[in-house]
């Protein structure tokens, strides 16, 4: 009993002891942890799905409120407080007039978006209805047919001295009774209602996002001020100043390159309109406007955007006319490329052409589309974070340097 006591009283000993047993309590939960590792790694998953899931109106209306805001800074500043809203010299009333002149610009910007989305899409509508009434579709559908069977007679020759008898015919049946088991194991009436309800819910999240962005442009000064505060009182002075200037930092990047991007596309959408309406292709502005919009995909965007020009020269006229609308969004990718890009959006990012390269390919095997859009500006942020790691790392190491000098 007395070497017990003798044993607590030694502060060695309880060191010890509680090191053996905090160790011991570790190796066990990373054995628990090795062991368990792909139902934690599910479980975490499922779990971080779900909280994205939950709060995917709030990221969708932080997005729209920092696309729009800029317009909005615009519209109220050179607009509405210029022209409409004077400011007083109440204090009180200066307040009131910048809020109400704020929410007008923000009401003006979903507007004049909203207008010219639909805009769009009745100027496609009206071409596309042109089209359609003067049109022969019977000629057009002839000319194709004709084509493939100009080339009958040499594709039977080189299937007969290919492939042996009954060799097609056994594949295609093959083929086709392959998928037809997947046309009925993958959609039924339960993945017609979860696709219809799917669709429901993005909507509606989507309608959620831009009331949320509306509150958010709206009080934008207060929403900050409530950021601030939050960052002054979580985190110590120093570290406060390292966070605020790495996000600004990070804004600067974004900023740049959406508003370099989308400046971009507008070039490359008017080119390719003018090049395909010279060479007389049909849809010359809508396979114009979508070659600038894939454009914002890097390198796989304008490939994207040659498929329905080809397509529809081929269709339309001729085999000639789609190579022809091909060369002629070859030559604006060129002109783009070369002239207006490092122009419009310069070294925004000041990422090496190979790491763009390696970013789109990466973020396009996880995310697709959207990750191939996002890798650039991504891939550009986490630049910023390498870059002042490394000048931190850099900086400590000429201080003890320094120091072990003197």
């Amino acid at each position: 009993m007395k070497k017990i006591k003798e044993y607590m009283r030694d502060r060695a000993f309880i060191r010890g002891s509680l090191f053996i047993v905090f160790n011991a309590f570790l190796l066990y939960v990373l054995y628990f942890v090795v062991k368990n590792f792909s139902s934690i790694a599910s479980s975490l998953g499922s779990g971080i799905s779900a909280l994205l899931s939950a709060f995917s109106p709030l990221f969708i209306g932080l997005i729209i409120s920092y696309l729009l805001n800029p317009l909005v800074t615009l519209i109220d500043k050179k607009l509405m407080q210029k022209v409409f809203f004077r400011v007083p010299e109440d204090p009180l009333k200066a307040e009131k007039r910048r809020k109400l002149s704020r929410f007008i610009s923000v009401l003006l910007t979903f507007i004049i978006v909203l207008a010219a989305i639909a805009a769009i899409i009745y100027g496609f509508a009206v071409m596309i209805v042109g089209q359609l009434v003067f049109t022969n579709f019977s000629t057009t559908f002839n000319n194709v047919l004709q084509t493939f069977l100009s080339y009958e007679v040499e594709l039977k020759q080189w299937v007969s001295q290919n492939f042996p008898d009954g060799f097609l015919s056994e594949k295609v049946m093959d083929a086709s009774n392959s998928v037809i088991s997947w046309f009925s194991e993958n959609f039924s009436a339960s993945t017609a209602v979860s696709v219809v309800s799917g669709a429901v819910g993005s909507v509606v999240n989507f309608v959620i996002g831009a009331i949320v962005s509306i509150y958010l442009m709206k009080d934008k000064d207060f929403f900050l001020s409530i950021w601030r505060k939050f960052l002054h009182l979580v985190l110590p002075q120093r570290a406060n100043a390292a966070v605020t200037e790495t996000l600004n930092e990070v804004n600067g990047v974004l900023s740049q390159f959406v508003r370099g991007a989308l400046l971009d596309a507008v070039f490359v959408a008017i080119l390719s309109s003018i090049g395909l309406s010279i060479v007389g292709l049909d849809f010359a502005v809508f396979i114009g406007v979508f070659a600038g919009i894939a454009n914002v995909i890097p390198y796989f965007g304008p490939l994207i955007g040659m498929i329905p020009a080809f397509l529809i020269g081929w269709l339309t006229s001729d085999f000639v006319h789609g190579v022809l609308a091909v060369l002629v969004l070859v030559i604006v990718q060129q002109i783009d490329s070369n002239i207006i890009y490092p122009k419009v959006v310069g070294s925004s990012t000041g990422l090496h052409p190979l790491a763009v390269l390696l970013a789109v390919s990466v973020f396009g095997y996880f995310g697709g589309i959207i990750g191939m859009i996002l890798a650039v500006p991504i891939a550009g942020i986490l630049q910023v974070f390498i870059l002042k790691w490394a000048y931190r790392q850099e900086r400590r190491r000429d201080e003890s340097n320094y120091k072990s000098n003197l």
